[in-house]
């Protein structure tokens, strides 16, 4: 065979793997977050394999049943606790009256207009900020749009009740078979290539392993400074900083744009728990005090955890995978930024094993 037909053959089947990646994208997705969920769980099992009972080696089976169900239990336990404390915010915000808070989000509205039209010139004196805004809501919300709504939250829901069970049964024989999905992805190689294959996959496997038990520690100690700055310093009640904490450690997980979406959510929610809509100066001291916990932990965040995750785990400069993030970013949205730094890690590797001659890739990789 000649080596034009060759690389023709190579190419339709790099096209070949990508198409069937794309179309059954759904069962990839499933497959890789299991994978995710075995690469955590995989010290566990292996210190479970190393009890002794009657002399006899503890069963894997059994090792992969007790992983898996610690991580069931660690679930039930958030939403044990979470629930009550999101049902009593959703309590106390349902409990406000309506007409009080209007007038005073109107109140509100009332003094930014009036310091918009002194200060910046230019400005029409007839404008109107809460106009403004009922126009642009409600071009967004109407009937056949909450109807939207309400069926996506819908669908949303039943979606996740059968993704966690797919993702359940497969993280099992992940845990309970060590080599599983390794031989998965080396049977996408040719048996030549297959000794770099397993050892960049071996390679993979550490980077990406500590990089999401450091997601795991980020998020734990976002949601720690939050809830305990917005208790002491915002003057929120304990309960409701607790949940805005969680949030705010969840939507870390995107970068650049979760903390600000959390900060938003967080001084609104916080503002209308509080009551502290009747005085100028009691609204702008807790808009400052919040937004200064939520800035104050995204510095914290950015300064130190971040830089000691992302950097120390992967092997990559800050400046390397903020450049990495922005371009996921315009091309996936959301979801290319939350996956940019795990899937670079994978090509970053690869490629060191497969193109370690060409010299941006020895460049890119010095650090591996």
């Amino acid at each position: 065979m000649n080596r034009l037909a060759r690389y023709i053959i190579i190419a339709a089947s790099i096209a070949l793997i990508c198409f069937l990646a794309w179309y059954f994208s759904n069962i990839l997705i499933y497959i890789l977050i299991s994978a995710v969920f075995s690469l955590i769980g995989r010290p566990i099992v292996k210190r479970l394999d190393r009890i002794r009972i009657l002399k006899k080696q503890f069963p894997r089976v059994l090792s992969a049943t007790i992983t898996l169900l610690m991580f069931w239990a660690l679930i039930l336990l958030f939403i044990f606790v979470l629930s009550p404390l999101i049902t009593g915010l959703v309590g106390e915000l349902s409990s406000i009256k309506p007409d009080e808070l209007i007038t005073n989000i109107a109140y509100l509205l009332h003094n930014i207009e009036t310091w918009i039209i002194k200060t910046i010139p230019g400005v029409d004196p007839d404008f109107s900020l809460q106009k403004t805004l009922i126009t642009g809501l409600s071009n967004f919300i109407n009937e056949s749009a909450l109807l939207n709504i309400f069926g996506s939250v819908t669908n949303m829901l039943i979606s996740i009740g059968a993704g966690m069970f797919v993702v359940s049964f497969i993280t099992f024989f992940f845990l309970k078979e060590d080599h599983l999905f390794s031989n998965g992805v080396m049977a996408l190689f040719p048996q030549k290539y297959e000794e770099n294959a397993r050892h960049a996959f071996q390679s993979v496997s550490t980077l990406l392993g500590r990089y999401f038990i450091g997601i795991f520690i980020d998020i734990f100690c976002v949601m720690t400074i939050i809830t305990l700055g917005l208790t002491f310093i915002g003057g929120l009640p304990f309960t409701t900083a607790l949940v805005l904490g969680f949030i705010a450690g969840i939507l870390n997980l995107i970068p650049y744009i979760g903390p600000l979406v959390s900060l938003l959510l967080g001084c609104g929610i916080g503002l209308i728990v509080t009551h502290s809509f009747g005085a100028d100066a009691n609204i702008l001291l807790q808009m400052l005090k919040m937004a200064l916990v939520y800035i104050g932990t995204n510095i914290i965040d950015a300064s130190f955890f971040q830089p000691y995750i992302y950097s120390n785990s992967i092997k990559a400069h800050p400046l390397e995978i903020f450049l990495v993030i922005i371009t996921a970013g315009s091309v996936g949205g959301i979801i290319g930024m939350i996956i940019a730094i795990p899937a670079y890690t994978v090509v970053r590797v690869f490629a060191k094993e497969f193109f370690n001659h060409f010299r941006v890739v020895r460049k890119l990789t010095e650090k591996i």
